[in-house]
């Protein structure tokens, strides 16, 4: 069709529609691609059947850099699966919580082993609840504050660490919509610049290490942690293997220090060593630093996992296949993503949304229009890749339309504030939606009622997203540095934590002193 209009916007309502309707997000994202396709093939089906498989997908598919990102998150996914298969994950838990001896530091050491298995989400979960679990239980911490700080601890912790099974999603969702307003400059440096836009997830974990740190609940958790103190105490110590936590330890570093090492020589020999640190990271090729990284990360795996089982590697090989193969459906989402973000482009969508919107949203506004949009897709249908996938492609070339830039490292406040409230309310619905894959998995490996989970946890997210909404993406829309408002917004969680919060005490004491 020569002219849609308004049909422009289908793919996007498609997307979002039947991902809320049938929760199904390939699904989804296929029927948006060809429904694309169909408008640019002149309602045509063959020919919109054959365009949806050749270009779109294929390009998709077989662009070089689209292929750097997709091994990158494979060789991510094979290196923590090997780690932790191998006992390395969970020896480096156990180091974390080896020092815990009272309920406080129980809480902070299970906050602080989130912190420190950052690199995915799903092995946050699994690993982090199932290792901290005999430690929370011992020191009579509930169920549910241990399921909370796993969770608080996953999907936010992965979505802004400088490496993680999430890097190479973001990045590529980035790069392809920055690539649709023609703009120059590495997406990875424009992921960086973003970083202290992503309130929610920053101040979630902001949030959760304030409960744990000062002890108070409000709320169904502050119930459930009173049952929990009226269990036996149990003294027993857990047994550690510190050296087998280097299994987990060194790939990881070895991940992000030749990650680093690439972007500095590169960016150095492209733009000087005197230039600023952004302008050195924009001058080098991200792709290739997390390609060469993530290749020196799965090599170190393998080894120290095969020295440590000493079977010729077989385990260690079969690890890696398993873990690349659990990425296969998060890579199907990847490549409909690409693939919608080139074909909405030559609709034009954000061209015409901008031309028919004109001024009635304010550039200010749609950081915080966009985080609530995304936080709602996300928490409707549990999916932060998929609330991704579908939110990118069209806010980033419209924010950039409002404020137009040419070059990555040139980007104003409004396209990397959009672009992070995408990412930050994609991490809202994986971290509380009850039908999220994390919040089942924190529940699971907690052994706590996934119905309890989600009840006591709920409070604490929607605090955390409103003081987000309110002292993060609405005064970053007006200018204000993120550098000044992540400390306002700990002050707000803060205040929350300290004002709301109370000293838990025993079920027993706290029905006495209710009836005093």
């Amino acid at each position: 069709m020569s002219d849609p209009g308004p049909l422009t916007l289908l793919p996007v309502i498609l997307a979002v529609g039947l991902t809320l309707w049938t929760r199904q997000v390939v699904l989804s994202l296929g029927a948006a691609v060809f429904s694309a396709a169909l408008l640019l093939e002149g309602l045509h089906p063959w020919s919109a059947l054959v365009h949806t498989v050749d270009p779109l997908l294929l390009d998709a598919i077989a662009d070089r850099d689209h292929v750097k990102v997709t091994l990158f998150s494979l060789f991510i996914a094979a290196t923590v699966k090997v780690a932790g298969d191998a006992g390395g994950t969970r020896a480096l838990v156990d180091l974390v919580a080896s020092r815990a001896r009272s309920r406080r530091s129980g809480m902070v050491a299970t906050w602080l082993a989130g912190l420190v298995v950052f690199f995915d989400d799903y092995a946050n979960c699994l690993v982090v609840g199932s290792a901290m679990r005999p430690l929370t239980d011992r020191l009579r911490i509930s169920r549910e504050k241990l399921a909370y700080l796993v969770d608080s601890t996953a999907a936010p912790m992965a979505t802004v660490a400088l490496v993680s099974t999430w890097i190479g999603y973001e990045v590529g969702l980035m790069d392809e919509a920055l690539r649709a307003r023609h703009v120059a400059g590495s997406a990875y440096a424009f992921f960086l610049a973003g970083l202290p836009y992503r309130f929610y997830p920053l101040l979630t974990l902001a949030f959760a290490g304030m409960i744990a740190f000062s002890g108070r609940d409000f709320g169904p958790m502050r119930q459930a942690e009173a049952a929990a103190m009226t269990r036996t105490m149990d003294d027993s110590p857990r047994a550690t293997a510190p050296l087998r936590a280097l299994i987990a330890v060194l790939p990881i570093a070895t991940l992000v220090g030749v990650t680093a090492a690439s972007l500095w020589i590169q960016g150095v020999a492209s733009v000087g060593h005197n230039a600023p640190l952004f302008e050195i990271v924009g001058g080098a090729n991200g792709y290739d630093a997390m390609l060469q990284g993530s290749t020196a990360s799965l090599a170190l795996a393998l080894l120290l996992a095969t020295l440590a089982t000493r079977d010729r590697g077989a385990a260690a090989a079969t690890s890696a296949v398993h873990g690349m193969g659990e990425l296969f459906e998060a890579l199907v989402v990847l490549f409909l993503a690409w693939a919608l973000g080139h074909a909405i482009t030559e609709l034009g969508t954000a061209s015409w949304l901008v031309g028919a919107v004109g001024t009635a949203v304010p550039g200010w506004l749609l950081p915080a229009l966009t985080f609530v949009l995304s936080a709602a897709v996300s928490f409707a249908t549990g999916t932060s890749f998929g609330t991704m996938a579908v939110m990118m492609p069209l806010v980033l070339p419209l924010s950039i339309d409002l404020a137009p830039f040419a070059d990555a490292a040139q980007a104003g406040v409004i396209p990397l504030a959009t672009s992070a409230a995408v990412l930050s309310g994609a991490t809202f619905g994986d971290h509380c939606s009850p039908i999220s894959d994390t919040t089942v998995l924190s529940s699971t490996a907690s052994a706590c009622d996934h119905g309890a989970h989600v009840s006591t946890q709920l409070p604490y997210a929607l605090w955390a997203g409103a003081i987000a909404i309110l002292f993060g993406h609405l005064p970053a829309g007006l200018g204000i540095s993120p550098w000044l408002l992540l400390p306002l917004g700990c002050l707000g969680c803060a205040a929350v934590v300290w004002g709301l919060g109370r000293k838990t005490e025993p079920l027993n004491a706290s029905a006495a002193s209710d009836r005093t």
